[in-house]
This record gives C-alpha cells, sequence and structure tokens, in this order.
C-alpha cells in the first residue's frame, strides 16, 4: 500500500527524537546511529526529488513555484512505491489526497522559543520573531543552494491550527511535554496511527535504546550530521524551561502572538 504517514511539528518540538524512537521501534528496540541514513521511505533528498520529478530545476523557480509543485512531487514519489512511507514534516498542513495518517507534536512555544534560539544560533528575541511571522518561508538562501528545498512553515500558531484543522486523514495530537513524561505510554498511543502493531517489549526497548542522554552522548562524540550552527542539537529536554530563561516581556510577546492556540492545547493552564 502506498502512500505518506507523516511526522509532523513546528521546529524544535520533539520530532527528530521521535523519528530515532520509531526507528527503533520498527527494529524491534535496536540501538539508532543518529548519523546513519534514514530507512528508505523515512526520509527524501527533497532538491534532487524535485528536480527530476518536474524536469525543472527547482533552482530556476521561485519559493511559490517550488511550493504549488511539491504536491505533485510528492504524489509521483509515493506512487512508485509498494510500502508507506514515513516522512518529517515542519510544513503547514494541506489534504494530501495520498496522506494515510499524522502524528503533529506540539510544544509549549515558550519552551519551542528557547530551543529554536539555541539551534538557529540567534537570541530568543529573534526567534520569538521568526515564531510570530505569518507565512514563514524557510530553507531559502541568497547566496548558496540549500539540500533542502523552501518550507512553509508559517507562524506557529499558523503550523498548529493547519494540522487541527479538519484535514482527510486522521491525525494524532501528540504534546512533547506527555512524550517527555512517559514516553512508552505516548507510543503505545500513537503507533496504531503510524500502521503499527503495537509491541509492548520492542516499545520499552525503543525508549532505553533513545533516551536523550543516549543522544546526546552520540552527537558529543561524533557530531550530528542535521546540528546547524556551532550549538548541539540535542538539549536538555526541559519541560517548563522558560520559567527561569524568559523575561516577563518575552513571555507576553508569545502570548500576544499565540494565546489563542496555547490556550485551545492547554499552555495557559496553571500547571503549565
Amino acid at each position: 500500500m502506498s502512500g505518506i504517514y507523516w511526522l509532523a511539528s513546528y521546529p524544535k518540538s520533539g520530532n527528530t527524537w521521535l523519528r530515532l524512537l520509531l526507528r527503533s521501534y520498527a527494529a524491534g528496540g535496536a540501538a539508532v546511529d543518529i548519523n546513519a541514513a534514514a530507512p528508505k521511505g523515512w526520509s527524501i533528498n527533497a532538491r534532487a526529488v524535485f528536480d527530476e520529478a518536474i524536469g525543472v530545476a527547482a533552482s530556476d523557480l521561485t519559493d511559490r513555484e517550488i511550493l504549488a509543485w511539491w504536491p505533485s512531487v510528492l504524489r509521483q514519489w509515493a506512487l512508485g512505491r509498494r510500502d508507506p512511507a514515513y516522512l518529517k514534516t515542519h510544513m503547514i498542513a494541506w489534504p494530501f489526497d495520498l496522506s494515510l495518517g499524522a502524528v503533529y507534536l506540539v510544544r509549549d512555544p515558550r519552551d519551542v522559543a528557547l530551543s529554536l534560539a539555541r539551534h538557529a544560533d540567534r537570541s530568543i528575541d529573534a526567534a520569538i520573531t521568526m515564531m510570530g511571522t505569518r507565512d514563514k518561508i524557510m530553507d531559502r538562501s541568497r547566496d548558496q543552494l540549500p539540500s533542502r528545498l523552501p518550507q512553509l512553515w508559517g507562524s506557529w500558531s499558523q503550523n498548529v491550527e493547519s494540522w487541527l484543522g479538519a484535514l482527510p486523514f486522521p491525525v494524532h495530537v501528540q504534546s512533547y511535554e506527555a512524550l517527555r513524561a512517559d514516553p512508552a505510554a505516548a507510543l503505545t498511543e500513537l503507533l496504531p496511527v503510524l500502521g503499527f502493531q503495537v509491541d509492548r517489549a520492542a516499545i520499552d526497548a525503543a525508549v532505553a535504546a533513545t533516551a536523550l542522554e543516549t543522544l546526546r552522548a552520540q552527537e558529543a562524540a561524533r557530531g550530528f550530521v542535521e546540528a546547524e550552527g556551532p550549538n548541539r542539537f540535542f538539549g536538555e529536554g526541559r519541560v517548563g524551561g522558560w520559567r527561569d530563561r524568559l523575561t516577563p516581556a518575552q513571555c507576553a510577546r508569545i502570548k500576544a502572538d499565540h494565546g489563542p492556540a496555547m490556550a485551545r492545547l492547554g499552555y495557559l493552564d496553571p500547571d503549565y
């Protein structure tokens, strides 16, 4: 059966950790090498696939033209497969007809701001501005050709609302906070949405194999191919770190930008 299962999130919400958890689970709970190539069907070399599919170099197109063509490219690629694909995305959701299901990871935007600032090597204020920019397109450059195509992230609120809206495929909304608190319980709930059978022994093994301490140790020893800038990719994974890192003014900016979506997800409750 061809089609795509989406592992979706706004950036710095735990998507990479979830992908490694699932890769370990699919291998029976085996250890994972963070720098190993993803299994076939778990990633796309976006620019190469795009150029081959449409016969025109993406570098000759505008960002909006690339984004308009991308669903057709994905459809062609997915129909050429016998098995489902598991693809990470930070894009705003759209009703792609070959979508089989999705897990959408959400994280308190105040913690996202901290992680995004460290990942992008920018100030926290710059990260907050990025998160609040509607129709934000990333992976664009004026002076180099990125390997990845432009991605329509939108603002944090736009991204969240698109995946929580009405879509013609099942979406399991998974909070990063719950995933950190009990990854085994979270996996047990989300696996069926992605077409996996539930194997408790494999779940426990995958959770042990992908502990954040283990992933950080691998990165410290050998680096990580997805890391950008001078800072480590895998951080502490703290929940509620914003409480002692953000100023009242920064918290107010995030709430002003994203209050309705935060309230919808419970991030304005006293516990958060």
